[in-house]
C-alpha cells in the first residue's frame, strides 16, 4: 500500500508514514497548549516577596468581567496581621470564577484555590496590577485554619502545625529578611 504525492510520484508504505507523522508533528506545534504550573513555595520564598500576611475570614467574594477574563475580588476580615495590612478588612482578586451575566459561564484557573464565605486560612498577598493584590503562588498562599477535636491547625508541607507555631515560623522568616536587608546596607 502507498500513495501519490502532490507532484505526482509514487510513494512506499514508509513514505506514507512518513507523510502522516509529519502532518501530524506539524499540527501538535501548531496548535495552543494551556497548562499551570506552581513551584512549590516554601515559607522561605513566599515571606519575602509577600506585601502582606494575615490571618484571615472570608467576608465576601465577588465576580466580575474584565475584558475577555472573569475575576473574583475577595474580601477578608483581618483577624491578625503578620505582615504590611494595617486595617480590619483587606481585598485580593484572582483571576477566575463563575458569573451568571450575560450568560452563565464559570472560568477556573487549574491550582487557584476556592474562597467561600466564612472560610478562615493566612493568606499570603503580593502586589498584582496597579492597586490590586494577588495570592503568593496560587494555592501555596492560602493556607488553610482547620479544626478537629485535637483543637485548630494548618497543614503546610504535609505537616500538622498550630497556628501559633506556623506564625512563630513566619516571624522567624521576617527577622531574618530584616536582618539581610539592613546587613546589605553596609
Amino acid at each position: 500500500m502507498g500513495g501519490v504525492s502532490a507532484d505526482g510520484r509514487r510513494f512506499g508504505p514508509n513514505g506514507l508514514a512518513a507523510t502522516v507523522f509529519t502532518v501530524i508533528a506539524i499540527l501538535g506545534l501548531t496548535s495552543p497548549a494551556f497548562c499551570t504550573t506552581v513551584r512549590r513555595l516554601g515559607l522561605a520564598e513566599m515571606v519575602p516577596v509577600s506585601e502582606a500576611i494575615v490571618l484571615g475570614r472570608v467576608e465576601a467574594s465577588r465576580t466580575y468581567w474584565q475584558g475577555k477574563q472573569i475575576y473574583t475580588e475577595v474580601t477578608l476580615a483581618v483577624t491578625r496581621s503578620l505582615k504590611g495590612a494595617g486595617g480590619r478588612t483587606l481585598t485580593f482578586v484572582q483571576l477566575g470564577g463563575r458569573v451568571e451575566q450575560p450568560v452563565p459561564l464559570e472560568m477556573t484557573v487549574p491550582g487557584a484555590p476556592i474562597h467561600r464565605v466564612g472560610d478562615e486560612a493566612y493568606f499570603f498577598l503580593q502586589p498584582g496590577r496597579p492597586g490590586e493584590r494577588i495570592i503568593v503562588g496560587l494555592f501555596r498562599g492560602r493556607v488553610p485554619l482547620r479544626r478537629d477535636e485535637r483543637g485548630e491547625y494548618v497543614l503546610f508541607d504535609g505537616t500538622r502545625r498550630a497556628p501559633a507555631g506556623f506564625e512563630e515560623e513566619i516571624r522567624r522568616q521576617l527577622a531574618g529578611q530584616k536582618q539581610e536587608s539592613r546587613g546589605d546596607a553596609r
